[in-house]
């Protein structure tokens, strides 16, 4: 949900950055976006399939939260009650869906009532093959899970954990860990071992000082199959005002909330650089079947002598540093021993020079295999304020974007190729970053703070967006919510198997 916008920025970027490498003749396709629902909200979204049943599971935002002000009638009337017919109204939780024909059709699903959050969505999936979700309001952090593919949902706790932006990953068979942001101590890990029936009372912190600074685990975390340690994105901040991104490793995760150690091991990988996500580090970290582990972030280069951007006093103004063109940098980390990874330098993967990149997310396949998303703007502006330069920028239009990277560990022999993964805009205009606050500045938050992809069961690529595009049946002007749509890999190799996607 992030009550308000994190404050990790910095001006400018010291990376030694390799050059990304011109696409061969392997392209990688996508088809056209397909809406998952016509009336229904589709902020930060979520997709997994299923490893037992092989079907797909999408999630997304109530839309509370996620909507423009200058939204038509008839759309806040299906925000409110998307199905007047069935009495089907607001319900204060998270939207799922299943598919079984690889997306083609969605069913929409019902988590149960009891587990009440409306924000927040994230997916993911244990040993045993059982999903879990998360949904929060303003007093709780529900978890929830389905062990026959996210059709029903009949285990869960109402209160994981009170908190904001909680994310999850699922263990061995009954298990998953949820990292959310307390009032008490911050960001901290929670543990289930019973498909999220209870949650343990006390958490694991990982935030504290290092040799500079402090740094806070922020984002989607990852379980390590292999040795049963939890890794996290982190962001560090230096004493001298210059911020870092690297991970956080919680070993032997389960002993730890069984008396065990509870030590988490942070490791700077990059410094300096800047941060324009709104969780002010990477998103998540992905891991390969090699035990190698990604992470992406964008950057956030201004001028802090120009006043161009944003204000970062008074919301939706104009008079902030001038934003410049950003990155979306990628680091792959080689799998030496347990705990140990061999990081290589960031490779660039979108610096469009006349634009703005922002939110990437990964999903890792078989050894280097991975993809990355981004939302990449068509112009220059400040999307937070939709300004730049003092002038407003209406007309500025977003699309997906996706780098499939293969041989990711390997320099010499990487290889990666950029499509424009939508095909088309899914939005036009501002994308309010600043949490909460913008639903009281009246800003575009539709989109939400992120959107995801993830594999299928071919190991081909599904992306999970919201969609603005669509106007309101009555007005003809903006919804006040976006929509779910699905894109999935229709070209190109498979990310575990290699075989052709077109398939």
């Amino acid at each position: 949900m992030r009550l308000a916008i994190l404050g990790l920025v910095a001006f400018a970027i010291g990376i030694t950055v390799v050059a990304l490498p011109a696409s061969a003749a392997t392209s990688t396709g996508f088809s056209v976006p397909v809406f998952v629902d016509p009336v229904r909200a589709g902020g930060e979204p979520g997709i997994i399939h299923s490893n037992k049943f092989g079907n797909l599971v999408y999630t997304s935002h109530e839309g509370t939260t996620h909507i423009d002000r200058q939204g038509g009638p008839a759309s806040i009337q299906q925000f409110l009650c998307p199905d007047l017919t069935m009495a089907d109204c607001y319900k204060n939780h998270v939207w799922i869906w299943t598919s079984d024909d690889r997306g083609k059709t969605w069913q929409l699903r019902d988590e149960a009532l009891p587990y009440t959050g409306f924000s927040d969505p994230d997916l993911t999936q244990d040993a045993s093959g059982a999903i879990y979700n998360t949904g929060i309001d303003l007093a709780n952090d529900s978890v929830f899970s389905s062990r026959d593919g996210g059709k029903t949902w009949p285990t869960g706790t109402t209160n994981c954990h009170e908190g904001d932006r909680p994310w999850l990953a699922g263990g061995v068979g009954g298990e998953v860990f949820m990292a959310t942001d307390t009032v008490e101590t911050g960001h901290t890990i929670f543990h289930s071992n019973d498909y999220a029936a209870s949650c343990s009372a006390n958490g694991i912190a990982d935030s504290g000082s290092f040799s500079g600074g402090s740094y806070s685990g922020a984002g989607k975390l990852v379980y390590d199959p292999f040795d049963g340690s939890l890794i996290e994105p982190a962001a560090f901040q230096h004493s001298d005002g210059t911020y870092g991104v690297g991970i956080s490793r919680l070993p032997n995760a389960r002993g730890a909330f069984n008396g065990g150690a509870k030590t988490w091991q942070p490791q700077e990988i990059v410094h300096p650089t800047s941060i324009y996500s709104p969780f002010g580090g990477p998103e998540l970290i992905s891991m390969d079947s090699a035990q190698n582990i990604y992470f992406a972030w964008d950057t956030n280069e201004r001028d802090p002598n120009g006043t161009g951007g944003c204000n970062a006093i008074v919301p939706n103004t104009g008079g902030g540093p001038t934003p410049l063109p950003n990155h979306i940098f990628f680091v792959a980390g080689k799998y030496v021993i347990p705990g140990k990874w061999t990081f290589l330098p960031p490779v660039s993967l979108a610096a469009p020079g006349n634009a703005r990149v922002l939110w990437p997310w990964s999903v890792a396949g078989s050894n280097g295999n991975v993809s990355v998303v981004w939302y990449q703007m068509d112009r220059m502006v400040d999307p937070d304020c939709d300004i730049y330069n003092g002038q407003s920028v209406p007309d500025v239009k977003t699309s997906i974007f996706e780098a499939q990277i293969s041989n990711a560990t390997s320099p010499s022999r990487r290889h990666i190729v950029v499509t424009n993964a939508s095909g088309r805009f899914i939005h036009q205009g501002g994308i309010c970053d600043s949490g909460t606050t913008c639903v009281a500045t009246g800003q575009d938050r539709r989109l939400g703070d992120y959107f995801t992809n993830s594999l299928d069961a071919r190991g081909c690529v599904v992306i999970a967006s919201g969609d603005t595009t669509v106007p309101d049946p009555i007005s003809h002007g903006p919804r006040a919510t976006s929509l779910p749509i699905f894109i999935q890999q229709t070209s190109g190799p498979s990310l575990t198997t290699g075989r052709s996607c077109a398939t």
